[in-house]
């Protein structure tokens, strides 16, 4: 005897589960901050590997951007936590491009100031806008 999946749960339910299931929102927020982390020791003066701002500062980059611009959040495109972390990942790539050019420029003190205030805000936003996606999943 089968039974009807849907009856159980709703459409909107199973967008949801399997949305769960593809994503790893936590990932997704670690690699953000371990970026930051390397770029950090790029203004320290720790690291100096050849980056191109022109690549960091695309969002569609890296798996979070694919996720924003590709299907796998379109379900939850019209939600303010979305629009959230659309601008604040946008933020994040372009502040990003930002330190770099100003590290190739020699301008160190700079760099480290918009990684302390605009570049950290950007990822505090990220991580508040994906704890709101995981908490509208977490939803009936």
């Amino acid at each position: 005897m089968g039974w009807n999946k849907q009856a159980i749960f709703p459409v909107g339910v199973l967008r949801k589960s399997e949305m769960r299931e593809q994503l790893n929102l936590v990932g997704a927020a670690e690699q953000h901050l371990l970026w930051k982390n390397r770029l950090g020791h790029h203004i320290q003066g720790d690291l100096n590997e050849a980056l191109d701002p022109g690549l960091v500062g695309q969002s569609g980059i890296c798996q979070l951007g694919a996720w924003i611009k590709g299907s796998e959040l379109h379900a939850l495109r019209e939600t303010r936590a979305y629009c959230e972390l659309d601008s604040a990942h946008a933020l994040f790539h372009e502040f990003g491009a930002e330190i770099i050019r100003r590290l190739k420029q020699g301008d160190r003190a700079e760099a480290g100031s918009i990684f302390k205030n605009e570049y950290s805000l950007a990822m505090q936003h990220i991580v508040q806008a994906l704890t709101k996606i995981n908490h509208l999943l977490q939803e009936p």
